[in-house]
């Protein structure tokens, strides 16, 4: 245990270093969470679609033509934005059931801004670790356990995912698909969270009086750990706290409160020797836009930019989930984090000591719809879901607001990109949700356009 309550305390170092340039500006003034207007998205058709043969090819076979590059900021910039039936088109989406059947559905948006623009085609991926490896390897259980390492979902296809509902998985599309049919790996799909291995009674019942077999989980804490920059605090008005009108000299009571405190440690210890397991649930349908998926008579230009997938879970989890959001475009992207599996640090086989591999960076460059930047990351990390920490807001009496965490992104991967004056620069980039992507995914969560009219 010596060595993880060091790791936390370098790790917490690291964070609070961190803090202070996380969602500040040069004056210190903090950023925050910004209300946006979305885009309606409606449903105007689905159809059934021939069976899917899985014959997708792994990641590791794309770079066979892998001399293609991706557009650069100012090949971007030079491109004209999207129309609004360009977008439509590309909105629209892909349906797979668990039994293997597909849909394909057309959809309709109303209040669509023109904001987006055309980025390149595929591009060959390799995970990249830039100089020092600077990736913070999370095992011990009382932080893998614990928001927001607890979002972070490993995939039966070898991916990562976040968790952004109860029954919802962000991750990246080509962990499912290449882009012309689905892969092999893809067609029992299932979602894997880590939870403390409980101890079980008798009757087949662990703790709590949850069965067996059951695919929820515990909610372990909300806002126990501070690894990523927030700094934990005493809840006013806990059921731990003295009351009011209770002396100082109350020997009784400062008994009660050092046992009370002795079992609290116990307690702690003991969930310490407990070792986190895998809960593997399975996936009822799977969702992909249409901008990522090729055809045979064109293939799709833009597909680098909707490099991402939902899965729907049959069963909800009893996990905190980490909110969806869009970085306020006045907020430059000073830092993003995010958390996944990545094959080199923690284990392919679902069992022994299971490991959370976290990481933060900042953001080299971006544009509307891809975030460049050097975050160490390995084969297994792909699909994790990118995060940013901002205010919520002014609160009541001009109150600064709480630090909330939203997935801004997905992280798909190392791409060349075009530099200027024609030469390749290499980046791990990431697909940044935008509002028309947001409100489609938003969609796919509700299925009711009134809860997707803003963020």
């Amino acid at each position: 245990m010596g060595l993880n309550h060091l790791l936390c305390v370098l790790l917490c170092a690291a964070a609070l270093t961190v803090s202070g340039v996380v969602g500040e500006d040069e004056n210190g003034e903090a950023y925050s969470w910004t209300r946006q207007s979305l885009p309606v998205l409606l449903d105007t058709h689905t159809e059934p679609l021939n069976t899917p043969l899985f014959r997708g090819q792994e990641e590791e076979d794309e770079g066979r033509g892998g001399t293609k590059t991706l557009c650069g900021i100012e090949c971007q910039s030079s491109r004209p934005p999207l129309d609004q039936t360009e977008q439509e088109r590309i909105l629209g989406y892909e349906t797979m059931f668990e039994n293997g059947t597909r849909t394909h559905t057309d959809i309709r948006l109303q209040g669509f801004n023109k904001t987006s623009h055309h980025s390149a085609a595929h591009t060959r991926r390799k995970r990249q670790v830039y100089g020092a490896d600077g990736r913070f390897v999370i095992s011990d259980s009382h932080f893998i356990t614990n928001y927001p390492f607890s979002t972070a979902v490993r995939l039966s296809t070898g991916c990562s995912g976040v968790l952004i509902s109860p029954k919802h998985v962000l991750t990246a599309a080509h962990c499912i698909h290449d882009g012309r049919d689905y892969l092999e790996s893809s067609r029992r799909v299932k979602v894997g969270v880590l939870q403390l291995k409980s101890k079980k009674r008798r009757g087949g019942r662990r703790r709590g009086g949850r069965r067996r077999g059951e695919e929820q989980v515990m909610e372990e804490g909300e806002e126990q750990n501070s690894i990523d920059g927030d700094v934990v605090r005493g809840r006013k008005g806990g059921k731990g706290r003295r009351r009011r009108g209770r002396k100082g000299g109350d020997e009784g009571a400062a008994e009660g409160g050092k046992q009370k405190s002795v079992n609290r440690i116990r307690r702690s210890a003991e969930s310490n020797k407990k070792q986190p397991v895998f809960r593997w649930a399975r996936v009822k349908q799977t969702r992909i836009p249409q901008g990522w998926i090729q055809t045979k008579s064109s293939s799709n230009s833009v597909s680098g930019d909707y490099d991402y997938a939902i899965l729907e879970l049959k069963r909800p989890l009893k996990q905190k989930h980490m909110e969806l959001g869009v970085a306020p475009s006045s907020t430059p992207l000073a830092r993003i984090h995010f958390s996944g599996y990545d094959a080199d640090k923690s284990l392919l086989d679902g069992g022994g000591e299971e490991r959370v591999v976290y990481r933060f960076c900042s953001v080299a460059n971006q544009s509307d719809d891809l975030m460049y930047q050097h975050c160490d990351a390995q084969s297994g990390a792909t699909g994790a879901g990118v995060y940013i920490r901002l205010r919520q807001g002014t609160g009541d009496g001009g109150r600064k607001g709480k630090w909330q965490r939203r997935v801004i992104g997905v992280f798909t991967g190392h791409q060349w990109v075009e530099a200027d004056g024609g030469g390749q620069r290499d980046f791990n980039v990431a697909v940044r949700i935008t509002p028309p992507k947001y409100a489609q995914i938003c969609h796919w969560i509700h299925g009711d356009p009134r809860l997707c009219k803003e963020v």
